[in-house]
């Protein structure tokens, strides 16, 4: 089991901050955020165990997963 935490704008469209799920890659992870499609969800920030990881990591039972808008300017 993995927790997903959504920060920012995203938990504004996700409509939830937290989860838990059993899937096995960050692109499965990617088409079930709630609320987020597909192609939002690949422009946001993702990090595994608060480093970065790849878009083909395989996660690990316990694993904390955080997804957050990119920084904007102006």
């Amino acid at each position: 089991m993995i927790q997903v935490h959504i920060y920012g704008v995203a938990r504004l469209k996700a409509g939830v901050g937290s989860f838990e799920t059993n899937v096995q890659t960050l692109e499965e992870l990617k088409g079930i955020l709630p609320g987020i499609t597909r192609k939002e969800a690949d422009d946001l920030v993702v990090f595994v165990n608060e480093k970065a990881v790849k878009k083909h990591y395989r996660f690990q039972d316990g694993d904390q997963v955080s997804f957050l808008a990119p920084a904007g300017g102006g």
